[in-house]
């Protein structure tokens, strides 16, 4: 059985601030990942491995 959680947090205006900077970030790395799988894909390559993305996209 599988169970599941729902939690709601409030942050502070500073916590806001450093999520809204995460998740941009975030977003970015999400992006860039996105255009190079789909530009190997175009090009008839196999999809890069996750550690090859990381190691591309992750600093």
């Amino acid at each position: 059985m599988k169970s599941r959680f729902k939690y709601r947090i409030y942050p502070t205006s500073g916590q806001k601030h450093q999520l809204a900077k995460l998740f941009g970030c975030v977003r970015v790395v999400w992006n860039d990942s996105l255009a190079c799988c789909q530009e190997k894909y175009k090009l008839g390559e196999n999809k890069p491995t996750n550690s090859e993305l990381q190691k591309l996209f992750i600093t």
